[in-house]
């Protein structure tokens, strides 16, 4: 048996855990803590061989656990923004900063020459107009990862929305709809692809079940490292 220390690590496939042991630990359990953290914590005289067996058994079980997480904000962390010339926004993973220029005949709000421009005269409904201009450029974007995702998942969705979702990144009805939140559009592509992936699979797997996993590591066999991303850092954006 490998000797560790009371306090350690370890990898099961691509999932790290911190490794406790215990004196007073009569079973060995697993946890997820809020930000994501992987703890095992075993009986100080248990074999390590029968610690990493049941960390494999339960690894559907873990990355269900993180999907719950991953897939929802964590508002607490956010941090608010100011409408003031040289705040930055985040656009597909990329940060702009805002510049606020007179009133003219251009777009109430647009992106050009790598920085957010806002029109002073709406200066005061600055929200709604980035929410509405996150909307308008998700909604195409999506439209057309979906059509990647679905052809090689083998589903039709039967719609597509953006909208306000609360604290959901993305779900799916019964019927099919999909549904993201309109900030899915600031993060970076390849997470994005993550959640378009995880709601289309839900189309045949309702479920975090095992089969949901597999599922999606055929369509996406580094999924688990995009959803280990999201988990780490979605509540920045």
């Amino acid at each position: 048996m490998s000797v560790l220390e009371a306090t350690d690590s370890i990898t099961i496939g691509d999932l790290n855990f911190v490794l406790r042991w215990s004196d007073r630990r009569k079973t060995v359990g697993i946890t997820v803590d809020r930000d994501g953290k992987l703890v095992l914590t075993a009986p100080s005289d248990c074999p390590l061989e029968l610690v990493e067996r049941i960390a494999e058994e339960k690894r559907f079980w873990v990355y269900t656990k993180l999907a719950e997480k991953e897939l929802l904000f964590r508002p607490e962390l956010s941090l608010s923004k100011e409408f003031v010339t040289g705040e930055s926004f985040y656009y597909l993973g990329r940060n702009y900063r805002l510049l606020i220029v007179s009133p003219s005949n251009q777009p109430d709000l647009r992106l050009q020459q790598g920085r957010f421009m806002l029109r002073s005269d709406i200066h005061h409904c600055a929200q709604h107009h980035f929410t509405q201009w996150y909307t308008q450029h998700a909604e195409p974007w999506l439209q057309r990862r979906v059509g990647l995702f679905a052809d090689r998942l083998e589903v039709t969705p039967m719609r597509i929305q953006v909208r306000e979702l609360g604290f959901r990144w993305g779900s799916c009805s019964s019927g099919g709809t999909l549904n993201f939140h309109w900030r899915t559009i600031l993060l970076p592509p390849r997470i994005i692809e993550y959640i378009v992936a995880h709601e289309l699979v839900h189309i045949h797997e309702p479920w975090h079940s095992p089969a949901f996993w597999r599922r999606l590591e055929r369509a996406m066999p580094d999924f688990a490292q995009r959803r280990q991303w999201l988990a780490e850092n979605g509540c920045r954006f």
